[in-house]
């Protein structure tokens, strides 16, 4: 056997011709049809308490600070610490048995909030389902970026995409729906007390169950191949990686691969991060949200001093790059604009327009279908073909959104019509979800392949910490203080001037990214140079 040295490669003649278009194979189709299943499942079991928060709220006697912790911390900082570990793990186990498993668990545990009787009790229902979800989004973009070649993953990842609005839109639909007509439909459920269970209660059933079975589909789906790796004991690998990122097993971890320095760098972090959650502790009163928020904080920094320590290559083109770490910052700082309307849209309707579930939730639901739906794929398509001509594509498409968004949520929350609010709503919806499967490829261009599953848990985990963690909270905290759900989620408005220039200065830093220039950064990291072997 030879070896070829695939960064020298042979001259070619000047009139040889182009290299073959890599063509999609039929199976990647089903494993995206699948894997778009899933996305669907995903988003209707996180979005879903958007729709029954109003009775929630009544039957536990929740304020709107505690309902924008349901809504959205309680689920995305135990999201993002796990995935942190995830991220990881995805990158050397079979990714489809992985996220099979992660689906079964969310389903369960949104089956098992029907049971909760208090704030504490759904908020540990919430938990598990961000436990079970953090597997989704490295396994996925991981497995479909090597179903799909390069010039058709950014359309993939979108079509992806496409399938979590979709379930946002189910959420909507289906929730408002059954809240509407529980009262009719628990009489054919063959349980002799069914019409006592609250129709909030009723409908997290009937949503969590369909994950069960589509779990062991997952499961079934191939495992593309992978370059080797060392081998390493499933359960030192799951020790190893939850090591980098829960508290206290950091401090071992941290003391293990770094010695006395990182320990130390490692406790004042840990104190400055205690010092500025006591204080906000202090400000509002809201110990569960900011004792959530400080442990992300603290994971997601730990996690990037261990990579330093474990993987210096991985760490180098992620945390440690800065057109990834401003990527990052621009997309959760997006996120958190258009998630936090998201979340509060139905309740508004219902609250201050006057709309019944039924009517807000399937209105607001064929809306978001059609238009997010639409605007993911189109997006995707858009900045595939606008990328040819320009790397910086995804940060155009998603400026322009992001600017058009902003009148579009203005005229949302001035209506005084209900007829009003949801044209506004639709034009949000349209221009507000063009950006994310633009921003989902860009990841995965800005890594090694091996390094796929590990960026998207990083880019995610610091999307939804920030986006779900504090953009839900921080509108019900100000509806609470103020009276007014409407100024709470305009306040949001305030992180769109600083995510228009984090925006500028991730475009900025992408024109001089390219893929040998991450390959050369990476080996002078340590990493393997990129041999392949052919017969002598």
């Amino acid at each position: 056997m030879a070896q070829i040295d695939l960064q020298r490669p042979a001259a070619q003649p000047a009139s040889s011709a182009p290299p073959p278009v890599e063509p999609v194979q039929r199976y990647a189709y089903l494993a995206l049809a699948v894997l778009t299943a899933s996305s669907f499942l995903n988003f209707l079991d996180r979005q879903i308490l958007s729709i029954l928060a109003q009775g929630i709220k009544a039957d536990l006697g929740l304020t709107d600070a505690q309902l924008g912790f349901l809504l959205g911390t309680a689920f995305a900082v135990f999201y993002a610490v796990v995935g942190i570990a995830m991220g990881r793990i995805s990158d050397a186990v079979d990714r489809t048995r992985l996220m099979g498993a992660g689906l079964a668990v969310w389903s369960a545990m949104t089956v098992l909030g029907a049971a909760a009787t208090s704030f504490g009790g759904l908020a540990a229902a919430r938990i598990g389902v961000g436990i079970g979800e953090s597997t989704a989004n490295p396994c996925s973009h991981s497995l479909l970026s090597q179903y799909f070649p390069a010039r058709r993953r950014a359309a993939a990842i979108g079509t992806y995409l496409a399938g979590a609005f979709l379930g946002s839109a189910a959420a909507l639909l289906t929730g408002g729906l059954l809240l509407q007509h529980w009262g009719e439909l628990c009489r054919s459920v063959p349980f002799g007390n069914a019409c006592t269970v609250p129709s909030w209660k009723a409908t997290l059933v009937i949503v969590g169950l369909p994950g069960l079975p589509l779990a062991l589909l997952v499961a079934s789906l191939r495992e593309p191949p992978r370059p080797p790796r060392p081998p390493s004991p499933l359960h030192r690998l799951v020790v190893r990686e939850f090591g980098a990122a829960v508290p206290p097993f950091t401090l071992f971890t941290l003391y293990a691969l770094g010695g006395l320095r990182a320990l130390c760098a490692n406790l004042v972090l840990i104190a400055v991060i205690v010092g500025a959650a006591t204080a906000l502790v202090q400000l509002t009163g809201d110990l569960a949200q900011w004792a959530a928020i400080a442990l992300g904080a603290y994971s997601i920094c730990t996690w990037g001093q261990v990579l330093k320590l474990r993987d210096l290559p991985l760490f180098r083109l992620t945390f440690g790059c800065p057109t990834f770490t401003l990527a990052m910052a621009s997309g959760a700082l997006i996120a958190c604009v258009i998630g936090t309307v998201q979340a509060w849209a139905a309740p508004y309707a219902m609250r201050v327009l006057g709309m019944s579930p039924g009517s807000a939730g399937v209105s607001l639901g064929l809306i978001f279908a059609v238009g997010a739906g639409a605007a993911v794929i189109l997006g995707g398509w858009l900045t595939d073909t606008w990328k040819r001509r320009d790397a910086r594509a995804p940060i155009w498409v998603a400026l322009l959104g992001l600017l058009a968004a902003t009148p579009a949520m203005i005229a949302m929350l001035t209506a005084q019509t209900s007829t009003v609010y949801l044209v506004a709503y639709a034009a949000f919806c349209l221009v507000g979800s063009a950006w994310s499967g633009a921003f989902g490829a860009l990841v995965q261009d800005l890594v090694l392949p091996r390094m796929r599953g590990a960026a998207a848990s990083a880019f995610a985990l610091v999307s939804v910490v920030i986006a779900s963690g504090a953009g839900p909270y921080w509108a019900g905290k100000v509806s609470t203080l103020t009276g007014s759900l409407a100024t709470g989620m305009l306040s949001i408005q305030a992180l769109s001037p600083i995510a228009i220039i984090v925006l500028l200065l991730t475009a900025r830093r992408l024109k001089g990214e390219t893929e040998a220039g991450r390959r050369t950064r990476a080996e002078a990291a340590g990493e393997a140079p990129l041999v392949a072997f052919a017969p002598v």
